[in-house]
């Protein structure tokens, strides 16, 4: 009882209090211990591990990209959902060839999507790439959208 007294004078309680903040933190205790023996842990399989893995590479991308993280919205007009696919494009892991690459590899690009890199196709067609900063003449692709571009591609 000299325990229950020193911790009822210091954190200014009766009797009835102190015997309430105990029960609490019983049956807290019990329920920590009853989950933690009792209840079977969920076992992660590796798919399930793979999409929390492609989670945080989302994360970090989009950290690094300077853009926030895409999260689907249910009334999501096209604007918003094209968008969202453009942000969560990751780069690709080699640099492509700008003059050689196919459509799909270019739409691989951050913020390229079917309509530039057709752009991109077009313009190399009437006359290939010499320099990356060539870019910049496709209608679409800004200064600010070739800085994002510009460690992936390149001409030869």
């Amino acid at each position: 009882m000299l325990l229950w007294d020193k911790l009822q004078r210091s954190l200014g309680i009766n009797r009835r209090e102190a015997w309430a903040v105990t029960a609490i933190l019983g049956f807290l205790a019990l329920g920590a211990l009853h989950r933690w023996f009792i209840q079977p842990q969920p076992i992660i399989t590796s798919a399930q591990l793979r999409h929390l893995l492609d989670s945080i590479t989302w994360v970090q991308y989009d950290t690094l990209a300077n853009t926030p993280a895409s999260i689907p919205q249910k009334d999501s007009s096209p604007d918003t959902t094209r968008v969202q696919r453009q942000s969560r494009s990751l780069p690709p892991t080699a640099s492509v060839n700008i003059n050689i690459a196919t459509k799909a590899e270019l739409m691989s690009l951050p913020g390229i999507g079917a309509v530039i890199a057709e752009r991109i196709v077009e313009y190399r067609q009437q006359k290939p790439f010499e320099t990356p900063e060539e870019l910049l003449e496709v209608k679409g692709i800004g200064p600010k959208k070739f800085e994002r571009i510009r460690p992936y591609v390149r001409v030869k």
